[in-house]
């Protein structure tokens, strides 16, 4: 099973009609499994992603503002999905700061259940926490957190194959980071630096159980700019033998 996690960085909008077909065409070549795309907040983005004819879209819609995106989260599968759910953070982020914005779109998790042929049920949790704007994290970061948190341990005890992916917003040397890791095995690890850019990992996929894997960012030796402000990484999961 193969899963994408990527940031396209929707809210920069000036210049995406040259980026997005950039990731439209990665996803083709690399034809994953499963995709968790943030950002997605607008028509522009969706259309790019339903496109893509051999995927299942997930998506939920706001009332306000206007056929946004609730979250910015969107969830391709090549199963078709058998549950999806949007899950609002309880915590919305000050409204009195950048995180005004946050706010505005509205933060939370997509749950997307599928019935994979190796893995059987497997949930696909796709998040994209709130933006401290700082090296730290903040009240509003922890409590999104915490409920997601929260929602793992459920899907947890009953035993089913968990995958979460998604812009965290935290890095590994925050306190938030042990907390995941205690519940989940983090398959990005091994990852170093993105070599584009100076890039500190806040973009994660996460298991809820040990599996063979091997992880990279996406690439493309042809393009001139980077598609995205946030590197798109795959991992392969296999079967323990």
């Amino acid at each position: 099973m193969r899963i994408l996690t990527w940031n396209i960085h929707g809210t920069s909008v000036w210049d995406r009609n040259e980026r997005f077909p950039k990731i439209r065409d990665a996803i083709e070549k690399y034809q994953p499994d499963n995709v968790c795309i943030q950002e997605a907040f607008f028509h522009k983005s969706r259309s790019m992603l339903s496109s893509l004819n051999e995927y299942y879209i997930s998506r939920e819609l706001n009332y306000f503002p206007p056929l946004t995106t609730k979250g910015g989260l969107v969830t391709l599968t090549k199963a078709r999905p058998l549950e999806v759910s949007f899950h609002p953070y309880r915590s919305q982020g000050n409204i009195f700061t950048e995180q005004k914005w946050d706010r505005l779109i509205g933060k939370g998790f997509l749950e997307t259940i599928i019935e994979d042929p190796q893995f059987g049920k497997v949930t696909i949790i796709n998040t994209h926490n709130v933006c401290t704007y700082t090296e730290d994290t903040d009240q509003y970061l922890e409590a999104q957190a915490e409920q997601l948190l929260q929602k793992i341990r459920q899907r947890k005890e009953k035993g089913e194959l968990i995958v979460v992916a998604g812009d965290f917003n935290f890095k590994r040397r925050s306190k938030l980071y042990p907390q995941f890791k205690e519940l989940l095995h983090d398959t990005t690890e091994g990852l170093g630096n993105f070599h584009l850019f100076e890039y500190e990992n806040i973009d994660y996929i996460l298991l809820g159980d040990r599996y063979h894997y091997e992880s990279a960012y996406v690439y493309h030796e042809s393009w001139q700019k980077y598609p995205s402000d946030h590197p798109g990484i795959l991992v392969d999961i296999k079967p323990n033998r």
